[in-house]
């Protein structure tokens, strides 16, 4: 039953028609990028304190592969200190990469993003940890800073938010999207990427949590004026996507709740001259809103699966997963991590295809979901994987083995699906991660569309750690929506895609990033 009568989903379902691409949408679109207002990939607050975070942070270490499957609640809890934050912001979203262009220094990130215009901005909200006061900060990259936007305890509002689901965690980060950010190459559309894009950072984030002995969740129930709010974002302009409450602190306890929380004024340079508003996406947004905590409870425990019955294949290929222990540091993994732009149209194994799978469909420890749940379904196009025919497949999480829907050679129909992209021809294998979305959105109302997504986002980020764990390389994409539906139908028709990512062996030798907040970072 859905989370409310008056919530029935339809103004997501509405919002995902209304922005699915096809050929004649394409080629009919005006749309061009103008590049003298292309918006600033970093906020920047006027006349506020910051606290320069510490360069000596800690580095995950833990085999990568295990550290990015294996994401459950941890037996101890090692104590939260400003030195393990600050591994947590940099490796999450840290900047790796600086590149010259036309005399103006460019940075690429520890977690990808949409177009590379990093629409994603991370706040710490904390009790107070060794080395940082409580309050609530920004996260400043380019300086690997924080920037202090409130003093004080707020552990009891935002327990209060959340209906307790960040009531014992020393510190939470808060993912926001810059709206515009991402909406000037997008336009309406580009609501997706406020999930996909902070999905992938949440992937590095869990990862790096799990590695360091943190038990975390993602948290996608909370009031959401409240938190924006507290974080003093700009309304419509900017919203909260999703929290990680990180850390236990038995001990914990929070101070006498404020009336309420006030409404700041802070000032921060503008991403861009000019802005084009999308009213779709602040409308629909709106309509997902929960507005107290009774509904946050309501909306956490309203998902009810439905169990998939495997359809008819002749032909079934179990997973032949290579160990864990063997893959490279979570650290060289995401330093190594970036979007190959070209693929070799080399294979890829088996085992290589199989770990992949095994680690991107693993547990996401989701506010919604309990248990094993999940929303996603991973379909595939195999272009060229040893031992594998080429063809099409669904997952079938309860057998771990991959079920041929169609055989052939799909090339071209794996890059005519991702807008006609060759790079995604020239793949090994391209992922097609899709959903129920009418039993979704039938479940947990409007919300849930933006559950969906940001799940898709998380998996999409863990196909990335991986595929760089096992040395191939990824790629994300955009897609034709309702002719990946019909590709994989019958067994699809009823499935919506989220998020398309593409991996293979890159056609080049791409150096790794470095840890480039211990380098000074100029400001033009």
């Amino acid at each position: 039953m859905p989370v409310m009568a008056r919530e029935d989903g339809s103004t997501a379902l509405r919002y995902h028609d209304a922005t699915k691409h096809s050929e004649i949408s394409l080629r009919m679109s005006g749309h061009y990028l103008d590049w003298d207002n292309k918006p600033s990939p970093f906020k920047v607050y006027k006349n506020l304190p910051s606290i320069s975070l510490p360069h000596d942070f800690p580095h995950p270490r833990q085999p990568s592969l295990k550290a990015i499957k294996d994401q459950g609640r941890q037996e101890t809890d090692p104590l939260v200190n400003i030195e393990k934050l600050a591994e947590i912001l940099f490796f999450s979203a840290g900047l790796t990469r600086r590149m010259k262009v036309g005399g103006e220094s460019h940075f690429m990130r520890a977690a990808s993003a949409t177009g590379a215009l990093y629409p994603i901005e991370l706040y710490v909200i904390t009790a107070g940890i060794p080395g940082l006061d409580s309050g609530v900060y920004h996260f400043n990259p380019l300086d690997f800073a924080l920037v202090r936007i409130r003093e004080g305890d707020y552990s009891s509002e935002l327990a209060k938010a959340t209906d307790e689901a960040a009531a014992s965690s020393p510190l939470t980060v808060a993912f926001t999207s810059v709206a515009w950010r991402n909406a000037w190459k997008y336009e309406a559309r580009s609501y997706r990427h406020w999930f996909w894009d902070s999905g992938v950072i949440a992937a590095n984030l869990l990862a790096i949590c799990f590695s360091e002995g943190l038990a975390t969740k993602l948290v996608m129930g909370f009031v959401d004026q409240e938190v924006d709010r507290l974080l003093a974002l700009q309304q419509e302009k900017e919203a909260t996507v999703a929290l990680a409450a990180i850390g236990v602190d038995v001990n914990k306890h929070a101070n006498p709740k404020r009336d309420r929380i006030s409404r700041l004024e802070v000032e921060a340079q503008l991403p861009s001259e000019e802005e084009t508003d999308y009213p779709i996406i602040w409308e629909t947004n709106r309509a997902s809103e929960l507005h107290n905590h009774a509904e946050v409870k309501v909306w956490r425990g309203s998902f009810k699966p439905v169990l998939n019955k495997a359809g008819p294949s002749e032909s079934v290929f179990r997973l032949r997963p290579l160990k864990e222990e063997d893959s490279p540091s979570l650290k060289e993994v995401i330093l190594r991590r970036g979007s190959t732009r070209r693929f070799a149209q080399l294979s890829i194994s088996f085992e290589v295809l199989s770990t992949i799978i095994e680690v991107s469909t693993a547990h996401i420890p989701l506010d919604f979901l309990h248990d094993r749940e999940t929303l996603t379904e991973f379909y595939l196009i195999a272009n060229d994987v040893q031992g594998l025919p080429s063809g099409s497949y669904y997952f079938d999480q309860q057998t771990k083995s991959l079920q041929q829907l169609k055989t052939g050679k799909f090339r071209y129909i794996s890059g005519y699906l991702s807008l006609e992209q060759l790079l995604f021809s020239d793949a090994s294998v391209v992922f097609f991660l899709m959903t129920d979305l009418t039993h979704v959105v039938g479940q947990l109302g409007n919300r849930g569309y933006r559950a969906a997504q940001f799940e898709a986002g998380v998996r999409a980020g863990k196909i990335y750690l991986s595929s760089y764990s096992l040395g191939i390389g990824a790629s994300g994409s955009t897609f034709y929506d309702d002719a990946v539906t019909e590709f994989f139908s019958p067994h699809a028709k009823d499935r919506s895609t989220m998020i398309v990512v593409g991996v293979g062996v890159p056609a080049y030798n791409a150096r790794p990033g470095r840890i480039l907040s211990q380098i000074p970072a100029p400001k033009n």
